[in-house]
C-alpha cells in the first residue's frame, strides 16, 4: 500500500484495478508482517470457531432453537454497535491499538464462560463482550492484512488471509467435539482461552501500517457509490445465508441423524481454502464482477443442496459447494470494495464491509431461528437460499454497465 503522502497523478488507486492481467513480479505477498497478522487471525479464529459448538451447549442447558438463535445472535448485534465505533475512529486510532485489545477482551469472555452454568444475563452478557471484542479485533487485522498486501493483488491477500479464517471453520469445531466428549464444555471453553492468548502474543509483533493520523480527515471524502452499495447488501445477504448455515448446521445434523457435524465443517473448510489457494486471485486477473456473479449462483445452489441432505454423503456435498462459493466470493467482494476506498480510509472501508457482513449473519442467526422452529430445518435453508438469490439479483443490477475503474468510497 502506498502511503498517501506518497500517491501522486500515477496513483494506483486511480488505475483501473478490474482489468484483466498478471500482477507485477515484484509484488510480494508473503511478507513478515503480512504472515504475523495472518497467524494472529488464525489463533484468534480458533477461539471463535470453537463457538461455533456453543449451541450445543445452549441446548443442553434447556435452551430451544428461538433461544440458540437469540444467543448467537446477541454477538452480532454487539458487534454491529461497535461497528459503528470503530469506522469512525480505527484509522485515526490506529489498527493494531484495536486488534491488541480486541484479542484481549476475547481472551477474557472466552474464559469467563467457565463460571456460567445457566441460560441468563451473564451468559448474554459474555456474547456482548464477544462481539466487541470480534468486531475490534477482526476489523484491525483485515484492515492490516489489506494496508500490508500489493495494491496489485488485493483479492489475492484476501483470500491468501481468509484461509487463516477458513482453516479454524474446521480444526476448532472437530477437536471441540473430541474435547467436550472427553472433558465437558469447561475444556473447550479454557482452550478458547488460550488460543486467543496466542493470538494477542502474536500480534503484539505486528507493526503498524501507517501514522494514524493519515486518516484524520477521511471521514469528509466517505462518499458510497451505487457499486459499493451493491457490494455491501450483496456481502449482507451471503451473510444470512451463512449465518443460518453455521448456526443451526450443528442442531440439523443431530436431528437428521446426519452424522458428526465435523464431516460438514471438514469438506467446507478444505473446499475453502483450496478455493482461495487456487481461485483467490481470479478477480485480480478475470475482473471482480464476473467472479462475484458465478460465485453467488454456486453460493445459492449450495444452501438449497444443504436443506436436501438425507444422508452423511449429501451433507459433505452440501459442504463441498458452500466452502468453494464462500471462498470466492467473499475476498472478490472485499477486495471488489475496499479497491474503492483512499488509501488512508481503509479501515472504515473494512469496518463496513464486515460490519455489513455482520449485519447478515445476526439476521440468519435471530431471524432464521424463528423459521426453523416453526417450519423445520429444511425450510430454513430454502429461505436463506433464497436470500442469496435476492443478493445475486442486487449485485447483478447494481453493477451493470458501470465503469470498471474503481471509484473512491
Amino acid at each position: 500500500m502506498r502511503h498517501p503522502a506518497r500517491q501522486g497523478a500515477a496513483s494506483s488507486m486511480e488505475a483501473p484495478r478490474e482489468r484483466a492481467g498478471a500482477p507485477a513480479a515484484n509484488d510480494r505477498l508473503l511478507t513478515p508482517r503480512f504472515v504475523r497478522v495472518t497467524a494472529a487471525n488464525f489463533f484468534f479464529f480458533l477461539t471463535f470457531a470453537s463457538f461455533f459448538l456453543l449451541p450445543l451447549h445452549v441446548r443442553a442447558l434447556g435452551g430451544s432453537e428461538r433461544t440458540i438463535g437469540l444467543v448467537m445472535g446477541t454477538s452480532g448485534v454487539a458487534g454491529l454497535a461497535a461497528v459503528l465505533v470503530i469506522a469512525a475512529v480505527l484509522d485515526r486510532v490506529g489498527r493494531r491499538r484495536f486488534l491488541l485489545g480486541g484479542l484481549a477482551t476475547m481472551a477474557v469472555a472466552s474464559g469467563a464462560f467457565l463460571f456460567v452454568h445457566a441460560i441468563g444475563p451473564a451468559l448474554y452478557a459474555l456474547r456482548i463482550l464477544q462481539g466487541v471484542a470480534f468486531a475490534a479485533a477482526f476489523n484491525a487485522a483485515s484492515t492490516l492484512a489489506v494496508a500490508f498486501a500489493p495494491a496489485t493483488r488485493r483479492a489475492a491477500a484476501l483470500g491468501l488471509f481468509g484461509v487463516s479464517t477458513l482453516t479454524t471453520h474446521a480444526l476448532a469445531p472437530a477437536l471441540g467435539e473430541l474435547l467436550i466428549a472427553v472433558a465437558g464444555f469447561p475444556a473447550l471453553f479454557a482452550l478458547a482461552a488460550g488460543f486467543s492468548v496466542i493470538a494477542f502474543a502474536i500480534a503484539w509483533t505486528v507493526p503498524e501500517a501507517s501514522p494514524p493520523e493519515a486518516a484524520a480527515d477521511a471521514g469528509e471524502r466517505l462518499a458510497p457509490t451505487r457499486e459499493v452499495l451493491s457490494a455491501l447488501g450483496t456481502v449482507c445477504g451471503c451473510g444470512v445465508a451463512f449465518g443460518a448455515v453455521v448456526t443451526y448446521v450443528p442442531t440439523f445434523t443431530r436431528d437428521a441423524q446426519l452424522g458428526p457435524v465435523a464431516v460438514f465443517f471438514l469438506v467446507y473448510t478444505a473446499a475453502a481454502v483450496m478455493s482461495r489457494v487456487l481461485g483467490g486471485g481470479l478477480g485480480d486477473t478475470r475482473g471482480h464482477r464476473p467472479v462475484i456473479v458465478a460465485a453467488l449462483a454456486v453460493f445459492a445452489l449450495s444452501v438449497i443442496a444443504l436443506a436436501a441432505a438425507r444422508s452423511p454423503t449429501g451433507l459433505a456435498g452440501a459442504g463441498l459447494l458452500f466452502g468453494v462459493a464462500q471462498g470466492i466470493a467473499y475476498p472478490t467482494l472485499n477486495a471488489f470494495t475496499v479497491d474503492r476506498a483512499h488509501a488512508d480510509e481503509l479501515g472504515r472501508a473494512q469496518a463496513f464491509f464486515n460490519g455489513a457482513f455482520n449485519l447478515g449473519t445476526t439476521t440468519g442467526s435471530l431471524a432464521l431461528g424463528h423459521v426453523a422452529e416453526a417450519f423445520g430445518h429444511r425450510t430454513m435453508f430454502v429461505t436463506a437460499a433464497a436470500v442469496v438469490a435476492a443478493a445475486f439479483m442486487v449485485f447483478s443490477a447494481g453493477t451493470r454497465g458501470r465503469s470498471r475503474t474503481p471509484h473512491r468510497v
